[in-house]
Parts: structure tokens; C-alpha cells; sequence
């Protein structure tokens, strides 16, 4: 989520929030823009009584899911892991912010590290009633959003994927990154549930590992949950897939903006 750009005057909410908010919100509603991620725009909404998020949703973006999205979070309502929802709407989500919520820093500490991998091996093992992610189907997706079908990077990524058991899949959120952490007065915080599925574990792992450089202690605790892999070195490999895959998704994201403007 891109940080603060501009404030707004608590006299113009109506401008900015649908009625369901001034109606679930005590007057006054101070209202501070914080700025747009790749389609989202976030607002902290404050009153005398508490201080919200409210994730005002723009267009879907590749890959992401809304109903999902909404799904898990509530399912993963009580973990101290997950932003506490306080309002489903039509138009965007309203969260609990966190006292001292502030974005992540990264190094983190032991013990930081230790929830964050505490958070992700807890959420492999949540049960989730939806489709297992169709990885072939994604990739081409992506890959015909921006005109790449024929590209080597897409064949590169289907040859992969295509060797993954669906069997052995579950919940992971799929988008862990620094800018999706929260570091709250109870600890670790997982933000921007959109791409949340029941996928392969691998990717959230290798994600980890690209921002914490994991110790082998660290890595063979999360392989213990861990499908595996026909591959010598299934870090490197998913590592390699999910570098492409990112950028095919960008690729996929500036070609459906552009013809959004169109």
C-alpha cells in the first residue's frame, strides 16, 4: 500500500464514503487519505469512539478474488495475525486499525520472525471450502492479458506448474511481501487478503525466504508442512517460478489498465 500522499477535511466524508459508513460511524468522521496500491485507495477514518481502515475496492485486478477475499477474512476472524473486519461492503472493506499499527521495517526480530512463521504454518492448516488455484489457467490468463502466450517465460512457468498436485494444496495468502506487513502492539499483522486461495504452499514460503533469508532451521520447519517437490532444489526453483510469474502479472496489470483508459 503506497503511504501517505494527502489529507482530506473532515467536512467533505460525503464525497468520499458510501452511506453505509455514516451510518455504521459516529459523527464527526475525520477522514485521512493514506494513498492507492495498485487499484485499492485506503482511508483511516477516525471518530471519538475508534480509528478504522476503510480499503476502498477499484477494479479487480489479475488473479485477485473479492468473494474469497471476504471469505477468509472473516474465517480468519480471532487471529491476532489478521486486521479485524468490521464492515463487508459493496464498495471496500472496513478494518480495526491497530494501535500503533505502522508499516514493517525489515530486519525483524527473533521474535517477529518466529510469529510471522508461526502466522503462515497456523494459516496452511486453516480448511477452506473453495477450488483448488487452476496455476496452468492463471498463467494463461495473465500471459493472454499481456499478449505473451507464446513467450518463452510462459512456457517456462507452465512446465512447472503443470507438475504440481492440487491434492496437496491449502490456504496460503499468496501475496507476503514487506508492504503486507503490519507490526501491531500484539505483533505480526497480514494485510491485503485479495489473492488469498487454496494454492501451493511453496509460493508463501519462498516469499518468506525472499524477505527474511531464511536459516535452515527456519526452512525445515516450514517444510514440514511443505508438499514435495521433484525438483534438487524446490526453494530455487519456485523462487525462479514465482520472479516470473510476478512479472508476467505486471505485464497482465499495465495491459488491462491501459485498456481500461481506452
Amino acid at each position: 500500500m503506497t503511504q501517505l500522499s494527502h489529507h482530506l477535511s473532515s467536512t467533505t466524508p460525503a464525497a468520499v464514503l458510501p452511506n453505509a459508513l455514516h451510518h455504521y460511524l459516529s459523527a464527526p468522521i475525520t477522514i485521512e487519505y493514506l494513498g492507492q496500491g495498485s487499484r485499492n485507495r485506503h482511508w483511516r477514518l477516525s471518530t471519538a469512539d475508534m480509528t478504522c481502515i476503510w480499503r476502498e475496492f477499484g477494479p479487480t485486478p489479475p488473479g485477485a478474488n473479492r468473494n474469497l477475499e471476504r471469505r477468509v477474512l472473516a474465517q480468519l476472524q480471532g487471529h491476532t495475525w489478521v486486521p479485524e473486519l468490521l464492515l463487508d461492503l459493496p464498495e471496500g472493506l472496513l478494518f480495526r486499525a491497530s494501535p500503533g499499527a505502522q508499516p514493517l521495517q525489515i530486519p525483524l526480530s527473533g521474535t517477529q520472525r518466529s510469529q510471522l512463521l508461526s502466522a503462515v504454518l497456523t494459516l496452511w492448516q486453516q480448511p477452506i471450502e473453495a477450488p483448488a488455484q487452476d496455476y496452468p489457467a492463471l498463467i494463461q490468463h495473465y500471459a493472454s492479458l499481456a499478449d505473451r502466450l507464446a513467450c518463452p517465460v510462459t512456457a517456462a512457468l507452465l512446465d512447472v506448474a503443470q507438475h504440481w498436485n492440487p491434492q496437496h494444496f491449502c490456504l496460503i495468502h499468496q501475496d507476503i511481501h514487506p508492504g503486507n506487513l503490519l507490526l501491531t502492539d500484539q505483533g505480526i499483522q497480514l494485510i491485503d487478503w485479495e489473492y488469498a486461495v487454496c494454492g501451493n504452499p511453496w509460493i508463501d514460503a519462498v516469499a518468506l525466504d525472499r524477505m527474511l533469508s531464511l536459516s535452515p532451521a527456519e526452512k525445515r520447519l516450514l517444510q514440514g508442512q511443505l508438499p514435495r517437490l521433484a525438483h534438487a532444489d524446490p526453494w530455487m526453483q519456485v523462487s525462479i517460478w514465482l520472479t516470473q510469474l510476478d512479472q508476467l502479472w505486471h505485464q497482465a496489470q499495465t495491459a488491462q489498465l491501459a485498456d481500461s483508459v481506452i
